[in-house]
């Protein structure tokens, strides 16, 4: 396969990996109570809908004055070669979501962002030119936002006594 169509795949399967990461969103933001949890998630599906976007525009940008397309084949082929099986992330099932609380719902989303976060620095090391490296990367600075997000969330409403990773009280003099 030619090194410019396999670009064309990883930006593939990031526009798709973004696609589930919405769907993922949404589906936790239904099944949590919690108005700010609620909320958490629903901005977080936004920013994805801004990934979404920007690898859309690189995708265009990629393609722009070529005339071919990849099967669906060297598709498959080329997106089970970049992704790791550790880069995998398994939607839960309907009954899963129903049985959990906000807590597990948030971790949920906080190992999907783990995920992502690898995801875009392996695509960042398979990118040639070194503006699609600087995307990837900053779409991998951009989960590792949303993961310290969700980690936080998950710290305030367990009330462990730390917010963003930093302890909000002590009992020592």
């Amino acid at each position: 396969m030619a090194k410019s169509s396999e670009i064309v795949v990883v930006v593939h399967t990031a526009i798709d990996r973004e696609k589930d990461a919405i769907s993922l969103y949404l589906q936790l933001a239904k099944a949590v109570k919690d108005p700010k949890a609620k909320n958490v998630l629903i901005h977080l599906a936004s920013d994805e809908v801004g990934h979404l976007d920007k690898l859309e525009r690189h995708l265009s940008s990629v393609l722009s004055g070529k005339d071919w397309v990849l099967s669906r084949e060297d598709l498959a082929n080329a997106m089970a070669a970049r992704l790791t099986e550790s880069s995998r992330f398994d939607f839960p099932g309907r009954a899963d979501l129903a049985r959990a609380d906000e807590i597990r719902i948030l971790e949920l989303a906080f190992e999907r962002e783990l995920v992502a976060n690898r995801q875009y620095i392996e695509m960042a090391g398979s990118a040639e030119s070194p503006a699609s490296k600087e995307m990837f990367l900053s779409l991998a600075k951009e989960e590792e936002t949303h993961a310290k997000i969700l980690r936080a969330e998950v710290d305030s409403i367990g009330e462990n006594g730390f917010w963003f990773d930093m302890q909000e009280f002590t009992m020592e003099k």
